[in-house]
């Protein structure tokens, strides 16, 4: 078995790959809290590939994906200027957003794109997430030295959600 993570621009196959993972995480995630209909509405007005081209050629965002054996199975993706009111506002901030689609999640997945992650997130002071408290990976951050921040909801339906952060330490 081969895992590697790797930047990826907003060519064909990096959006296909991208949104290949972000919308079958999308619907594990949310398959037990809401209906069906909504999520596939969700995702039809809000899955747009033209934005996704254009939120990946931003500069200050960057993508990484995880394949196992050439099998897009995860992302993370970093939003580098992301502001949050809870964070100093003198200090450089970058959210992310992190999925492993739970059928590929290992150890090595999980390990391999964190460290690619951590590597590239070097230009900030403060990486933050805004995490489903139901969403498996939140005890992963929590044992990478996350700290709670405080309780959120999802931007999508409102579930609860948390947020997490690490500062970075030069």
């Amino acid at each position: 078995m081969e895992i590697v993570s790797k930047f990826v621009i907003g060519s064909d196959q990096g959006v296909s790959d991208f949104l290949s993972i972000k919308k079958q995480s999308f619907i594990s995630l949310h398959k037990d809290f809401v209906m069906e209909k909504e999520i596939n509405t969700y995702i039809e007005e809000h899955f747009d590939e033209r934005k996704i081209i254009n939120e990946l050629n931003n500069l200050s965002n960057q993508l990484i994906i995880t394949y196992q054996d050439d099998i897009p199975v995860a992302y993370c993706l970093l939003k580098g200027g992301s502001m949050n009111p809870v964070f100093d506002k003198e200090k450089r901030m970058t959210e992310i957003d992190f999925v492993i689609l739970p059928e590929y999640d290992s150890l090595e997945v999980r390990n391999s794109l964190y460290t690619k992650f951590i590597s590239a997130a070097k230009f900030t002071d403060i990486v933050w997430i805004n995490m489903l408290e139901h969403n498996f990976l939140s005890e992963f951050f929590l044992n990478k030295n996350f700290k709670f921040i405080e309780n959120s909801v999802s931007t999508e339906f409102s579930l609860p959600a948390s947020i997490l952060s690490f500062e970075i330490i030069r």
